[in-house]
């Protein structure tokens, strides 16, 4: 290989040809690793390698006798890419989740009732913390996928201590974007397409989260590539800089569409229908990372989040039937529109039985004084919230 050689294991899902491309671009010799199931074409020449990153012996067999510069991991079983790239690769840039206290549903870690028979707990829990998440905070192993991650993590940081490799770890919220798996955008979509006009948002819709457009998430992992000496050896937020409340990400899938979309306000523990598309609907309450550390050493320009939702509400459309249904099996969401109603009119009766109330009206107003003359007397304490 040459002295810019990079090796990407996936790129066959969304950021994956991005990252390939930009690899490309920037005169990297790229190899790709994965199964092969799913082919995807780049800008230019890949060498393709194929083997399954779920397990070791496949990823030491092909490694054996190589080495990259760069190695960008971003699908398979993460702690066993690790350990078969020990000695192979110079830096190596992990993509992970974000397993904050509190913000996993126990609920998600673990497969569906329907293939498992297993029952699973839904109780709803709210979170107090409004602060942005930052990456020292200790992951919270949640379940057999939350442990582990948080071994993944640990390993990771113990072969940058031991000189495996240099490692820097990506921890990314909700992706979204064309040909996201799972993509809580149809959600949206589809139900504006077959014609609701009232959409139900948990909590009246103000609930802010951290979401990554696939453009950035290429970006971000770039600026990894290039600022190796200020990534190493570290964790990193990665997230577009504008957090979304669940309000606004629906508005402007629906301004993106040309339509408009009326909310109506359920408790979380009752917005069942709304789960699918509300995501952490166990875990209530604001979801927001703290990117003070990705700004500060991962420099890029981001794609606003009014142009990435138009880019990802845009792709749909051109094929709505393929693309959207290719996503529902993941999003598991009904589409109970008769559910959905129910919820609507017990909604509405209970508000109206509410604007029935003989309620006092309100008399509030700021607390401080309005002296008329120099020796009128001053209710407030000077200097208060002044």
């Amino acid at each position: 290989m040459s002295a810019h050689s990079a090796l990407l294991i996936g790129g066959g899902g969304p950021t994956g040809p991005l990252v390939v491309n930009a690899l490309l671009a920037e005169g990297y010799e790229v190899a790709v690793l994965n199964t092969g199931r799913h082919p995807v074409d780049y800008a230019g020449p890949v060498e393709r390698i194929i083997a399954d990153p779920h397990y070791l012996d496949p990823l030491k067999d092909v490694m054996r006798g190589r080495h990259f510069d760069v190695a960008i991991a971003q699908y398979g079983r993460l702690r066993l890419v690790a350990e078969a790239l020990s000695g192979h690769v110079e830096h190596l840039i992990a993509i992970g989740g974000m397993f904050y206290p509190g913000w996993i549903d126990p609920a998600a870690t673990v497969r569906p009732t329907s293939e498992t028979g297993e029952a699973r707990d839904w109780t709803v829990h709210y979170l107090s913390e409004g602060a942005p998440m930052p990456e020292h905070v200790p992951l919270d192993p949640v379940g057999k996928f939350g442990h582990r991650v948080v071994e993944t993590d640990t390993l990771l940081r113990w072969a940058h201590q031991h000189g495996a490799f240099d490692a820097t770890i990506l921890r990314y919220p909700r992706v979204y974007g064309p040909r996201q798996p799972g993509a809580a955008e149809w959600s949206i979509i589809r139900r504006i397409l077959d014609g609701r006009t009232r959409i139900i948002v948990p909590e009246g819709g103000f609930l802010l989260q951290s979401v990554l457009y696939v453009e950035n998430a290429a970006r971000i992992v770039m600026a990894a590539v290039r600022n190796r000496a200020q990534a190493a050896g570290h964790a990193f937020n990665c997230a577009d800089r504008e957090p979304l409340t669940h309000r606004k990400w629906i508005e402007q899938i629906a301004k993106a569409m040309g339509r408009e979309v009326g909310f109506a306000s359920v408790p979380a523990d009752m917005a069942r229908p709304a789960w699918p598309y509300a995501r952490f609907p166990l875990t209530t309450g604001h979801h927001v990372l703290d990117l003070a550390k990705m700004n500060d050493r991962l420099p890029h320009d981001q794609v606003p989040v009014v142009p990435a939702i138009q880019r990802t509400v845009d792709w749909y459309l051109e094929d709505p039937e393929t693309r959207g249904r290719a996503v529902e099996p993941q999003l598991r969401d009904a589409f109970a529109y008769e559910a959905e109603d129910a919820i609507l009119a017990a909604m509405d009766k209970l508000l109206l039985e509410i604007d029935a109330l003989e309620l006092p009206d309100p008399d509030m107003a700021h607390p401080y004084s309005h002296p008329k003359a120099e020796n009128d007397r001053h209710d407030a304490p000077e200097g208060t919230g002044r």
